[in-house]
């Protein structure tokens, strides 16, 4: 394939980069040190890729070569200059960040981001479904979260990172609330006197009301489970997001 050859060429032009930094006297120390860090992870990415890609994109593959190459024209004290340090440092993150998103771009890792999208759309589906048998101050929640979670689906199926960050901003209240309806309906069924207060207060039988805080502490471990992986899932592919 011919992405496999333009992955070597660039892990080839960011080793001439790591020895150009090495020559910078614009650059502190420290500054030179953590340039020369992520280009050797950058280099190492595309190294992999290199041995590991199992997708075809010359498109997409030239495109990083364009970066990896206009990276290494920007590495000399008087280009630095021109451009500014700040400017430099930012290509130096965007071509890590860009080796970062190609392991997912060109490899099967991509069915892991996959995997955890579906698992938050599950968990999500199931907190709804915990809200709508919860008291209603909780359906307020469901309406308070309903359009933000729908627009985190969309933006997170487009790997955006702003729809990841949305995505660790939300899970925490459905988590809690999971937690609380759990904790509420194991304590409810292994009180029968509270059981009958509770049937009585809603004029439904005592089998109606366990079962509804069995499906509530079901719905509740499902929930508090599935969002809990996807969280974890999605942090430990962070990198697939630009």
């Amino acid at each position: 394939m011919r992405s496999i050859e333009i992955f070597k060429e660039i892990a080839e032009i960011l080793e001439n980069v790591e020895e150009r930094i090495e020559r910078l006297k614009l650059l502190d120390p420290k500054d030179k040190e953590k340039a020369a860090k992520k280009i050797k992870e950058a280099r190492k990415n595309f190294l992999e890729l290199s041995n590991e890609s199992t997708v075809e994109n010359e498109e997409l593959a030239n495109f990083f070569l364009k970066r990896a190459m206009r990276l290494k024209t920007s590495t000399t004290d008087k280009n630095i200059e021109k451009i500014g340090k700040k400017s430099y440092m930012r290509s130096v993150d965007e071509i890590l960040k860009f080796s970062r998103v190609a392991m997912y771009e060109f490899t099967d890792r991509i069915k892991e981001v996959l995997k955890g999208y579906r698992i938050y759309a599950l968990g999500m589906m199931f907190f709804f479904m915990l809200c709508g048998v919860l008291p209603a101050s909780f359906k307020v929640v469901t309406l308070f979260l309903l359009v933000p979670v729908l627009f985190s689906l969309w933006t997170l199926k487009k790997r955006r990172y702003l729809a990841l960050m949305s995505v660790f901003i939300l899970i925490p209240l459905p988590i809690i609330i999971g937690i609380l309806a759990i904790g509420n309906g194991v304590h409810a069924i292994t009180n029968p006197a509270m059981l009958q207060e509770i049937a009585e207060s809603m004029a439904k039988s005592l089998t109606f009301i366990k079962a509804l805080f069995i499906l509530t502490i079901a719905l509740g471990a499902l929930e508090v489970a599935l969002l809990s992986y996807a969280a974890y899932m999605l942090y430990k592919h962070r990198h697939a997001f630009l």
